[in-house]
């Protein structure tokens, strides 16, 4: 017979999982790479079946979340302000979304790609 222990244990194995969709994983990842100075904004990612099916106001537009045996791929595509040095601010925005991310979800983040997809030039002055 089973004493009140076993029967706890088994109640723990069986309390359920989690589970985190890419699209609150692109959200935490757009959000941590918002605050490096320089991003201007976000664009759309390459097309894929993911992309096609994503709300147009979706984090999933802009970041592209790969879940692997070493972890979390993500590869968001950025429009970088005028005049910023591209390798610091990806530098920061890669070190941004990959500790937001791992801390947020407990998920490992084993790469960032950035891809830049434009530059937001400000507007000439006088020009309307």
């Amino acid at each position: 017979m089973a004493g009140p222990n076993h029967k706890k244990d088994a109640a723990e194995e069986t309390a359920g999982g989690l589970v985190i969709s890419d699209a609150v994983i692109a959200a935490i990842a757009l959000n941590a790479a918002k605050e490096a100075e320089g991003v201007a904004g976000f664009a759309a990612a390459k097309p894929g079946v993911k992309n096609l099916l994503a709300q147009a106001d979706s984090p999933l537009k802009s970041v592209r979340v790969e879940a692997g045996e070493n972890g979390i791929t993500l590869h968001i595509y950025l429009i970088v302000r005028e005049g910023v040095k591209i390798p610091q601010i990806t530098a920061q925005v890669q070190k941004n979304v990959k500790s937001a991310v791992q801390n947020m979800t407990g998920k490992v983040v084993s790469k960032v790609n950035i891809n830049i997809a434009g530059i937001g030039f400000a507007p000439a002055e006088g020009v309307h």
